[in-house]
Formats: C-alpha cells, sequence, structure tokens
C-alpha cells in the first residue's frame, strides 16, 4: 500500500506527528526493525531500560483515500507518536526503492542543515535536521545534536559526509550558552569548507517562515587582505582587515577566511602572510592611547615585516576643571530573541557633559578625540556620584547587563504592582522631570517608547460639504514641530470610557496620557504618547463623546459632522473653557454656536400682524424659539404641558411665516383623527388669514389637486400609507407632527412615510413628558435632526441602558445638555402665574366609519318619527318623542353601546371613548388629577372597563343627576 505524508498528516494529531517526526529524526526508528506485509507493517523500537515497544499499522484504500489504523503498546490511543515514527521511516524506505530512486540517490523527506552563528566566543555551527519542501527550500526545523550520530544507528537521511562532519563536530569545544560547537582546530577551516561543500549550510539569522527564499552559503574564491588601523573617539587604535572585494566579517580559523553575507560567499584571504600572523592581526587588541609605544614594540619585535602601517602618536591635552552637566537620556533596547518574540527593556542612561564633551558615568575612559586632537577631561567624580544617588532617590536602579551592552550606566525603573510598565515612565515624565531639568539636567529621547509630547497650537478645520448642512472638521495640533490629526486620537482614546468619562472632579490626576501614532523619517509609523492636561482637554473629550458617542475612526478620515454636531464642537470655544482653539470657519457658523450657548437669550419676535390672540409670555418665547430654529435651519420638538396652547403657537409661526413671504409652498399638520377638527377650528379663530385644507374623508381625493393651492393642510396618522404617493409629490414649507409621539416606532409605515416627506423646517409637538421615554425621545430626533442622538442602538447603550438602568445622573445630565436647544418645554407649574385663572378647551371630535352610519340611520329614524308624531299630535304634544329622538342621538355620540339594540351593540367604535383613552395616559404621567363627568351611567361603566384594561389607577364615583 503507498501512502504520503500528507495522508500521515490526516491521521495522525499534530502532537503525536510532531512528537514521531523527532523520534524519526533522532533515529529511534530504524529500518531493519520494521516488516511490510502488505497493506500491515509492523515494528519493533527498542527503549532504554525497558522492554521494547511493538507497533501495527494497517493500511487500506477507499475511494482513492487512504486510511490509516496503528497500535501501539504503549498504552496511549491509537495512532500515538510510535505510530507517526513508524510511517516515516517506511515512508523513506518506500521512497528509496529503486523506482524512486534520484540520479542514483535516494530523495529523502529530511535533511541535515547547517547554520553558523558569529559571536564573541568564535565561529559556531549549529545541527538541525528539516523536512524538504515539494519546490526545494525546507521548513520545520529541528534541533539535531552532532553526538547523534555515533550513539545510535544512522539516521537514512544522513549522507557520509553529514556522518563525517557530525563526529569532527562532535569532538570541538561547546559555546558556553548555546551549547553549540565553536570551530576551534587545527582543522577548522577544513571543517567549514566541507561543510559548504554541502550546500545546505546558511548564515544564522531570525529565519523566515519559508525557508525555500534562503539562499546557502557557497565556497568563494581567494580574495586579498590589508590591514589598516582606525582610531575610535577615545583614541584607541584597532587593526582592521579589508579584503578586495570587501566582505563584512574575517574569520581567525585555521587558516583565515572570510565571510560575505552580501554574496553568500565564505573563502580564504590570500596576502602572502603567514597565517599565524593574519590571525595574529585579527585577534590584536585595541591600543590605548598611552599604551602605542608598548603596543608597537610588542608587534613589529615578533613580526618585523609585517606589511602594516605603524601607530599612530597623539599628544594628550587636558581640559580645565568644570562642573559637569547631568545628561540622562531615555531609550528603549530591543533584542530579538526569536522570529515573533521581541523582549523590550527600557532605561536611563547617564552621561555627563563636560564643556561639550559627553563622558559615560561608567568606567569608560576620560579620553576623547576631537578634530584631530587627544582631550583629556578631569572629571569632578563627586558631582558624578550625587547624581546616580539622586537617581537613586527616584527609584531607579542600575541594570548591569544592559550596562556592560550600552558602554554606560543604564537605570531602570520597576513598576509598583498594579502599575503597567510604562506608568513609572510616565509618572517620572510628569512628576519629576521638570524638577531635573530645573536643576540644569538635560533629558534627551532616543527612540523611547513611552516619551511623552506636547500638544501645542490647536487650529480647528471646518469644510462645508455638497450637503449643506454636513461638514468634515479636523483637529490639529502641532507635536514637535510636526501637525498632527488629534480627533482620530481623541476618539480612539474615548474607547477606554465605556461607561462614559469620570467626572473632573473625581479625577486625582491632572492629566491625561493618549496613545497616538505619528510619521517617523524614513521608518513609517512611529507609536507616541501625548500628554495633556486635564483642564484643558476634558471638556473636549466630554463634547466628542456627545456628539459621536465614543465611535472610533481610522487614521486620515475626516470627522463628518451635521450642522447641530459641529454647533456642539463650536460652544467650547469661550474664555476659560478647555483649550483655546483657532477656529477656520465661517461667520455663521461662529452665530449658530453663540445662540446655542444662550438658548434663552434668542431675541423676541414681533407677532404676525393678522393674528388674533394675545400671546402670553411663554407663548412669546416659544414663537421666538421656533424663529430662531427656522433661521438656522434647524428642527425641534415643542413639548408645553397639555392646554398651554402649543397649537396657537404653531399658528403664530405659520402666520408669521406667511406674512414674511417666506411660506411660498404650503405647510402640512399630521395630528391624530381626534384633533383634525380642533386645528381647523383653532385655525380659523387665530390665524383666519391662513388658507387652510383638510383630507379627511372618502371626498379627500377630490381635493388632493388643491394642495398646492393653501397655505395649512391637515391630515391624520392612518392616512399617511394611503396617501403617500399624492404627500410626497408635493414639496412643503413647514412640517408639523401633531401628538408627536404616534411615530415612537420608527420601523411603523406612519414613521417611514413621515421621513421621506419633504420639507425646509420640522416641527413636533407633544405633551408627553418626554424624558420619561426615552425610546420615544430618540424616534422623533431621528426625525427631526437625523444624527443628533446616533444610531438607536447606539443610543441605547451610551444614554437608555445607563440612564434608565442604572440612574446615572451624569449621563442623563449629558443627554439634557445635547437635546436642550431643541426641546422647549414648560408644565402649567411653571408658567402658572401667566394663566388665567381657569381654561376651558373645546375638543371636537368626529365620528368615523360604523358610527357615523349608525348615527346617520338613527338621525334619519328619528328625523321621520318626530316628523309624523309632530304633523300627527302638533309640536306642544310631541316633547317625549323629540326627546328621546336627541337621547338616542346623544347616546350613539357617546357609545353605540348606550343604544339598546342589535345594530347598535354590533358597532365596536366610539370615538369619545377613543379620545379619551388617548389623552388619559398622556395627562397622568403629568401628574394631573382627572374628574370625568357623563350623564349615562353605562358610559362611565365602559370607561372604568377601558382605564382598567389599560392599567390605569381610577376610583368610580356615580350618582343621580
Amino acid at each position: 500500500m503507498i501512502f504520503s505524508q500528507a495522508d500521515i498528516e490526516a491521521h495522525i494529531a499534530p502532537t503525536h506527528f510532531d512528537k514521531g517526526w523527532q523520534l524519526f529524526t533522532d533515529g529511534h526508528v530504524t529500518a531493519p526493525n520494521i516488516q511490510r506485509d502488505g497493506a500491515l507493517i509492523t515494528a519493533i523500537i527498542p527503549q532504554a531500560g525497558g522492554r521494547p515497544l511493538r507497533v501495527y499499522v494497517r493500511t487500506s484504500s477507499e475511494t482513492n483515500s487512504i486510511t490509516i489504523n496503528g497500535e501501539c503498546s504503549c498504552g496511549q490511543q491509537k495512532n500515538c507518536e510510535h505510530v507517526a515514527a513508524v510511517l516515516l521511516q517506511a515512508l523513506e524506505d518506500q521512497q528509496a526503492l529503486p523506482g524512486n530512486k534520484r540520479s542514483g540517490q535516494p530523495r529523502s523527506q529530511q535533511a541535515l542543515l547547517y547554520f553558523l552563528h558569529i559571536d564573541e566566543d568564535g565561529l559556531l555551527v549549529e545541527t538541525n535536521v528539516a523536512r524538504r519542501l515539494p519546490h526545494d527550500g525546507y521548513s520545520v526545523i529541528r534541533r539535531f545534536e552532532p553526538g547523534h550520530a555515533a550513539s545510535r544507528s544512522p539516521a537514512w537521511f544522513l549522507a557520509p559526509t553529514d556522518l563525517e562532519l557530525l563526529i569532527a563536530l562532535d569532538k570541538l569545544p561547546r559555546a558556553p550558552v548555546t551549547g553549540f560547537p565553536i570551530l576551534d582546530s587545527p582543522h577548522s577551516a577544513r571543517i567549514l569548507a566541507v561543510t559548504l561543500g554541502t550546500r545546505r549550510c546558511y548564515l544564522a539569522r531570525d529565519y523566515l517562515k519559508d525557508s525555500a527564499q534562503e539562499t546557502p552559503l557557497s565556497l568563494g574564491p581567494a580574495r586579498p587582505i590589508e590591514f589598516q588601523w582606525q582610531m575610535d573617539d577615545f583614541g584607541y587604535q584597532q587593526l582592521a582587515g579589508r579584503t578586495t572585494p570587501e566582505a563584512g566579517t574575517l574569520l581567525p580559523l585555521s587558516s583565515p577566511c572570510y565571510l560575505d553575507s552580501e554574496t553568500g560567499e565564505c573563502g580564504p584571504v590570500d596576502t602572502g602572510m603567514p597565517v599565524k600572523l593574519i590571525n595574529d592581526l585579527m585577534l590584536f587588541p585595541p591600543v590605548a592611547p598611552e599604551q602605542v609605544q608598548q603596543a608597537h614594540n610588542a608587534l613589529f619585535g615578533t613580526w618585523p615585516d609585517a606589511p602594516i602601517p605603524p601607530l599612530q602618536r597623539l599628544d594628550m591635552e587636558t581640559t580645565p576643571r568644570v562642573t559637569p552637566v547631568p545628561c540622562l537620556r531615555l531609550t528603549t533596547f530591543e533584542e530579538q530573541l526569536q522570529e515573533d518574540w521581541h523582549e523590550y527593556r527600557d532605561m536611563a542612561c547617564l552621561c555627563f557633559d563636560y564643556g561639550g564633551i559627553i563622558l559615560s558615568s561608567r568606567h569608560t575612559p576620560s579620553t576623547r578625540l576631537v578634530d584631530g586632537r587627544l582631550i583629556c577631561v578631569q572629571r569632578d567624580k563627586k558631582a558624578e556620584q550625587a547624581a546616580v544617588k539622586q537617581l537613586r532617590k527616584l527609584n531607579f536602579e542600575q541594570d548591569e547587563h544592559w550596562s556592560s551592552h550600552a558602554g554606560e550606566d543604564c537605570f531602570f525603573l520597576e513598576p509598583e504592582l498594579m502599575d503597567t510598565e510604562a506608568q513609572p515612565w510616565l509618572d517620572f515624565q510628569l512628576e519629576h522631570a521638570p524638577g531635573l531639568r530645573a536643576q540644569g539636567w538635560r533629558i534627551e529621547y532616543d527612540n523611547f517608547r513611552y516619551r511623552l509630547a506636547e500638544a501645542t497650537n490647536w487650529v480647528c478645520d471646518v469644510e462645508q460639504l455638497e450637503q449643506q448642512d454636513w461638514f468634515n472638521i479636523g483637529l490639529g495640533v502641532e507635536v514637535d514641530g510636526r501637525r498632527i490629526d488629534l480627533l482620530p486620537v481623541l476618539l480612539d482614546f474615548l474607547g477606554y470610557f465605556p461607561g462614559g468619562l469620570p467626572d473632573p472632579e473625581d479625577m486625582a490626576s491632572e492629566h491625561f496620557v493618549i496613545p497616538f501614532t505619528c510619521e517617523k523619517d524614513g521608518e513609517g509609523d512611529q507609536e507616541r504618547l501625548l500628554h495633556l492636561p486635564t483642564e484643558r482637554v476634558l471638556p473636549l473629550l466630554q463634547t466628542l463623546l456627545e456628539i459621536y458617542d465614543g465611535a472610533s475612526l481610522t487614521d486620515k478620515q475626516p470627522l463628518r459632522l451635521s450642522r447641530i454636531q459641529l454647533a456642539r464642537l463650536t460652544a467650547l470655544d469661550q474664555p476659560g473653557d478647555g483649550p483655546h482653539l483657532h477656529w477656520l470657519a465661517d461667520d455663521n457658523i461662529q452665530q449658530l454656536a453663540q445662540r446655542l450657548r444662550d438658548v434663552d437669550g434668542i431675541p423676541d419676535i414681533n407677532p404676525p400682524a393678522g393674528l388674533m390672540a394675545e400671546l402670553r409670555p411663554y407663548q412669546q418665547q416659544g414663537l421666538n424659539w421656533l424663529q430662531f430654529l427656522r433661521e438656522y435651519q434647524l428642527a425641534g420638538i415643542l413639548a408645553d404641558d397639555m392646554g398651554l396652547g402649543k397649537t396657537v403657537q404653531a399658528l403664530a409661526h405659520l402666520l408669521l411665516e406667511k406674512e414674511a413671504g417666506r411660506a411660498d409652498r404650503p405647510s402640512l399638520v399630521i395630528a391624530p383623527t381626534s384633533l383634525m377638527f380642533n386645528w381647523r377650528h383653532e385655525a380659523q379663530r387665530f390665524a383666519p388669514q391662513l388658507k387652510v385644507l383638510v383630507l379627511h374623508g372618502p371626498q379627500r381625493k377630490a381635493r388632493f389637486h388643491s394642495i398646492a393651492d393653501h397655505d395649512l393642510v391637515i391630515t391624520t396618522y392612518p392616512l399617511l400609507a394611503r396617501d403617500r404617493d399624492t404627500l410626497l409629490a408635493q414639496r412643503y414649507h413647514l412640517l408639523i407632527l401633531d401628538e408627536a409621539q404616534v411615530i415612537k416606532n420608527p420601523k411603523a409605515r406612519a414613521s417611514r412615510v413621515v421621513r421621506d416627506i419633504d420639507a425646509r423646517h420640522r416641527l413636533c409637538l407633544t405633551g408627553t413628558p418626554l424624558e420619561n421615554h426615552l425610546g420615544e425621545l430618540w424616534s422623533l430626533f431621528d426625525f427631526l435632526l437625523p444624527g443628533l442622538l446616533g444610531e438607536n442602538k447606539q443610543f441605547r447603550h451610551v444614554f437608555r441602558t445607563p440612564i434608565e438602568k442604572h440612574g446615572n445622573r451624569a449621563v442623563a445630565d449629558r443627554l439634557s445638555r445635547r437635546i436642550r436647544p431643541f426641546l422647549l418645554r414648560r408644565t402649567k407649574q411653571q408658567v402658572a402665574t401667566e394663566l388665567p385663572e381657569k381654561t376651558e378647551i373645546i375638543q371636537s371630535v368626529a365620528l368615523e366609519e360604523q358610527q357615523r352610519e349608525l348615527y346617520e340611520t338613527v338621525r334619519l329614524t328619528m328625523h321621520r318619527r318626530v316628523r309624523e308624531e309632530i304633523q300627527r299630535q302638533g309640536l306642544a304634544r310631541s316633547h317625549i318623542v323629540v326627546l328621546d329622538a336627541l337621547l338616542k342621538l346623544r347616546q350613539v355620540c357617546c357609545d353605540p353601546r348606550l343604544l339598546n339594540t342589535d345594530r347598535a351593540r354590533a358597532v365596536k367604535q366610539s370615538a369619545k371613548l377613543d379620545m379619551l383613552m388617548e389623552l388619559l395616559p398622556e395627562m397622568i404621567e403629568e401628574g394631573r388629577r382627572i374628574l370625568v363627568f357623563s350623564q349615562f351611567t353605562t358610559m362611565l361603566g365602559l370607561i372604568a372597563d377601558a382605564v382598567k384594561k389599560a392599567d390605569i389607577d381610577y376610583v368610580t364615583l356615580t350618582g343621580q343627576s
């Protein structure tokens, strides 16, 4: 049965397969211990100090797929790692059959790879075994100890050259940290050459996941070499060898070699010099300025004909004594330990500035090479020790490992138990760094990941879009001379406060530290931390939270605000309230912001000349507010208590628009059916100049053509869906929704239709206390000012849940501040001094459909009977018949069920009762105490049943009248 590695991986769990691969690689399973009998594979695996394991594997083929069932005496479940190892070795044997040979050599799935490491111990060789990829290259690299070649039966994939190299490597000394063999023997150059000849030798680095992209090192031709002295900043001289072409690394082996990582070549150097001389020159230590003569004698005394230039002699100058300036450089060291594993170490490196010459506090030379002169600095050790002591008082601790690595004193800050790694560094920059600077310290930054930046020069750009009421806004600040778009940064920062920003009085910190990304010169994006004083930025954050509800933006995406949201942001630009924003916006935006900041200061408007009423002071204020909304293309909710004259305020507004010549289109009022005739009556009474058209009843379609000829068109919510096409075909000046809570369900047909009506201005009238119905509040503002309260889901998360479920007063106040300019509500208690002693409101009720038909039937019947009775007995003797007729008509008007006939009882409509049940919940929520009169005790019983069904508390008082 022929199977593949893919078949094995499909039937063996990944953990078992990986362990099996390691067993197979290490030679625990060998070909002689495996027997094949058709589809059955048996194997014996020796165990050190124990009984050998027995493995049985049966393979079968079904519909072009392979099934593998393996068992092992190890006691684990089926298809364990031992089964995997046996199958891999069987697969290796299968590929080694004559029919599977390639160029006379078996093509193994594995190969031994060699990796060269260059460190302070010398040239190290790491050996690994890896899987071959189908199209060359390798993957899944695992460590392979050289000693395995001698201690176990050689694995199939090891070529004779590999066995020779492994034996030689196993005899070499090992590096103390990694344990890799060090090429340090009389045969080191030959071992390197043989290793390169395998074409499986690589320069060690952080390997790519796809190892097929790596190119093996090759043996290159000999390159000539010459040596020159190089001098560092301290005046130390070091011999440096340079090959032609230049190679990056020289290897002091038994025969000196070069390693060129750019070309991937490794080969011998050629100078004509003795091998020992070349290696001595490669390993010659740096020469201090005061040791020049001694080093010259030692070098040229041993090799008098060495082809190298002489050492350079420098005269030393001593500086006068000066007080050093402590310099603290904050930096982050990064060390890549594995492919996806980086270790970061944040450090403060201390050095001292002696008149322009920088010296580390560590035991480094006090000499410096300056403009070709060797300068010796007279150091003030007491001042340096005092600086170190001061750092220790600020909880800095010295790190010897990184100090040795960096060549200067490095200090770290250990975070407290609950702190993040960044917190102590942020605290130091905010609390202690200013004091050190005041003492004369110089604090610098070098690729420090927790560096705090300061924001300056706040500028707000406003660009009006093609859509008249929408704007793009960008908030820019300067950070280290660069312009940064701050809005995405602030909006992302708001995500850390899902429950809303804390109260300023509860905040212990006087600073916000906000992460942001900026572009670094030629190095892509860089993570930075922005320091913003709380008293400057908190008002801005609170406003952003109100107008954008914590949503985040991607970089370079502008913040798109409506006129309303923009106005909320411009309200920040006032003395003493947050950062001073330099606004680049037109005068209209500035004027709008001023009016929104001071709603109570809206100027008075002269009432319309044709208004047949004298407005009370609060009604005049309402008219002012309605005109303000119209002037700035806004919308709002007039939510006065019932009886305070919402209708007359709206009619005064309509009439003023007509007299000013702005109402060149009709205005549309949508109201409950019960209020249709009330609107018509109020319009005739207070604004007779308005041409009013009522669209109601079957005959309304005959009046559709005259809509444009009227000032005011009145229709009902139930008719919206039926008359949708006609209503949407007309453009309106003003759209008014009376009892606007009817559209509380945004998915209802009526709610969808009103949103599609084309009107310049929109207004809602309601007496319901909307603060008790946040769902209705959102629905109305979604109709009036889409976007003011966000999407419904967002509104529930940001406002409804915190207010209704958690009683969050701060969130309720924030919502109230947002809607305040667009909602005008006065209760009777607030305007009690402006009201007469008693107010009478007459509400007209229209009978509909079956109730109206029943009324007409009774009316015609009783009319005929009365006429007949008068004709028979005369009027004086027909009073009872007349009164009976009036009684029946009154009963039909109150509720058809009061009329004791089968036909009357079949009518389920009652216009008066329906209207009463519309008014009662609203009035009760306003805290009203209501007394209902009726001459018919049966009617009181029907009302009691209705209020009980509506779950309204009531008391029934009946008696004779």
